[in-house]
């Protein structure tokens, strides 16, 4: 389906990750096949588990016009394993790939090794009948005992009626460790793969971005290093290997999602990407107008990409120009809200890293 020089972001299927994917050019789009991941709503103090279900289902036969919309016809990955109940999985992957199919998309399953049967066999209908394939996700524990492992991946095949060039093929190792020895680890495993050559595609997924920013100091320049970014570029391009992959990250998001702390308010911090870092201006909660200060420094620094580079950057752009009639007047708001700044930072970072790792040798 696509080579090592394309870009996998993993995203929450959430408005600010919607509109950063929405805003993209259309070149940008054909140089990634974003994976989505749909979360629950908020549960309110009242509601029951199947209060929120049925919310959820509520939306289901409105999803894949959106998806359309704000990804294009470019294929998807589609993975549902952060829902509440299994029930609810298959429904979802059923209504959701059925509908896709007849608006002329192309959406494909993320199954795992792991995953109740209903599941997989859902995934293996819907691949099937739509011709889409599927996508495996393999994850750090698969790894544990490779005798057990090889076998897991014979009988998925065999269940699936499927080969190898069927499926697209996702290690995510999630977090890469502090100093990037568990990203090479799982590197060198992943090389040893069954029939690696053979599957559609491969592709390396993990994130460095942290879980927080409380290490990070207020009103300062905060540098962390994208350890994911520089491990795939130094381990792909090893000559010996014997598949390179594609590069998959969280973007400016910890890899590992924790619905409870999805709904505290966060600080006015911006999250710009680097080449090889990401530079972060923190706020402090509810203090909006720090947005607008930090925005107009950004936009001074050497290292601001300039406001064509992204529908991300012109934002960024436009509130620092705003920001000298705020302080005039801060009754005339506008300082942008955490859902547009992360809208914002997400949109920048695909287009910075679909840039790098087409340009990679």
């Amino acid at each position: 389906m696509f080579n090592s020089q394309h870009y996998v972001p993993i995203l929450k299927w959430k408005r600010a990750e919607q509109n950063a994917l929405k805003a993209l050019a259309k070149e940008h789009k054909k140089r990634i096949t974003p994976l989505i991941q749909f979360v629950m709503p908020k549960q309110e103090d009242h509601e029951k588990l199947e209060d929120v279900i049925r919310k959820f289902e509520e939306q289901l036969p409105h999803i894949p016009k959106k998806l359309l919309e704000v990804c294009g016809s470019n294929p998807l990955f589609i993975d549902f394993s952060l829902l509440f109940t299994t029930p609810l999985k298959v429904k979802c992957l059923n209504t959701i790939l059925r509908t896709g199919r007849k608006l002329g998309a192309t959406f494909i399953p993320v199954i795992y090794l792991n995953d109740d049967f209903q599941i997989k066999k859902a995934a293996y209908t819907m691949a099937t009948e739509n011709g889409s394939g599927m996508c495996l996700r393999l994850i750090c524990p698969d790894f544990s005992d490779f005798t057990k492992f090889r076998q897991n991946i014979a009988g998925l095949l065999s269940s699936a009626g499927m080969t190898e060039k069927d499926i697209d093929l996702l290690v995510d190792i999630k977090e890469t460790g502090v100093n990037g020895d568990k990203y090479v680890k799982y590197f060198n495993l992943s090389q040893s793969i069954p029939q690696l050559p053979k599957w559609r595609t491969f592709i390396f997924a993990s994130g460095s971005f942290p879980e927080d920013l409380s290490k990070c100091k207020l009103d300062e320049e905060n540098l962390i290093p994208r350890i994911d970014w520089m491990s795939w570029g130094k381990d792909a391009n090893i000559k010996k290997l014997r598949r390179k992959p594609a590069f998959a990250d969280y973007t400016i998001q910890y890899p590992i999602y924790k619905e409870v702390t999805q709904f505290y308010p966060p600080t006015t911090s911006i999250k710009y990407t680097l080449d090889n870092e990401w530079l972060i201006m923190k706020g402090q909660k509810q203090r909006y107008d720090k947005y607008l200060a930090s925005a107009a420094l950004l936009a001074e620094d050497e290292r601001f990409y300039g406001e064509n580079f992204s529908d991300g950057d012109k934002y960024i752009s436009e509130k620092a120009k705003h920001f000298k009639m705020y302080i005039k007047n801060p009754a005339i708001k506008g300082t942008g809200s955490t859902e547009t700044w992360l809208r914002a930072g997400i949109n920048h970072h695909l287009v910075l890293v679909a840039h790098q790792v087409a340009n990679l040798s």
